[in-house]
Parts: C-alpha cells; structure tokens; sequence
C-alpha cells in the first residue's frame, strides 16, 4: 500500500491527529482554566501548573494506556498467534478425552 492509500482513507489519518490535538489541547485548556484561577485568587502560578501538569500526565499515560490495549488486541490477532491458540485447544481437548 502506497502513502497516500492510507492519507485517502482517511481513518488513518484521523485517529494520530486526534490523540495529537488531545495531548496538546488538553492541558493547555486546562493551564488556561488554572491561570483564570490563579488570577482571581492571586496566586499566580500554582493552579496553572497544577492543572497543566496533571492534565499532561493523564492524557499521556492514557494515549499509553490505549496504544498497549490495542497492541495487545493486534497481537492477540496476529495469524501465529491464532494459530497457537488452537493448537493449545486441540491439546487440551486432546487430553480432556483421553
């Protein structure tokens, strides 16, 4: 499959662009919403940092979190893998009548 095939289906190209605007947008929002608070209370930079860094930690251990799942799930997938899962069925469906 050529480049552009990917570029023209156009759910691979979705989904890398969602998790990058998520992993930038979100804590910025966040750092946003953090320093409206540190203005009215007068404590400059605490609530922007403090939203900021854990949004950014959240949405980073989330994308990791998603990303292993689903590599887990591609792995459970792959044709060897299937093949090995029935081979151990048929053993222990082997031994089970034995």
């Amino acid at each position: 499959m050529t480049q552009n095939h990917y570029f023209q289906n156009g759910q691979s190209a979705g989904e890398p662009l969602s998790i990058a605007f998520e992993l930038v947008a979100t804590p910025a929002l966040f750092a946003f919403f953090g320093w409206l608070i540190d203005r009215g209370l007068d404590t400059k930079p605490l609530f922007m940092l403090l939203l900021g860094l854990l949004t950014a930690v959240y949405t980073g251990w989330k994308v990791l979190r998603t990303y292993s799942l689903q590599m887990q799930e591609h792995d459970r997938n792959l044709p060897s893998r299937r093949a090995e899962a029935n081979l151990r069925a048929d053993a222990d469906s082997g031994s089970a009548d034995g």
